[in-house]
């Protein structure tokens, strides 16, 4: 049972309870209220707990959604700047290279960079 189906029954028991109270207090039979509320209006009451389930369930899968493609969103950003980075260092290494002759390697830099900065994983 999820949580909403959970709300859902509580609320349920609530309504039928503060029906009961309201009958013991006023001596007005209110049992059949839901039903002449939906004939007179058209309004199914029953419905709009399932509406609100329904909806509530689909506001979960959104935010859901939503969070995995930020999650995806960051991931590519960060690749993007490492590979930029990778970039920077290489224009650097062959910069370097044309004006003193020194050969630097720059592959792979910003991997060991990264390794740098991860802490030890044993």
């Amino acid at each position: 049972m999820s949580i909403f189906d959970k709300f859902k029954d509580k609320a349920t028991e609530l309504i039928q309870g503060a029906g009961d109270k309201v009958s013991e207090a006023t001596g007005v039979d209110l049992s059949g209220v839901t039903d002449k509320v939906t004939e007179a209006t058209g309004v199914d009451l029953g419905g709009v707990a399932d509406q609100a389930t329904q909806s509530a369930e689909g506001l979960t899968e959104t935010a859901q959604g939503v969070g995995e493609e930020a999650a995806q969103g960051l991931g590519e950003t960060a690749q993007g700047v490492g590979e930029t980075a990778q970039g920077y260092a290489d224009t650097a290494g062959d910069q370097l290279a044309g004006a003193t002759g020194i050969d630097v390697p720059t592959d792979g830099i910003v991997d060991q960079a990264a390794d740098q900065l991860r802490p030890n994983q044993q």
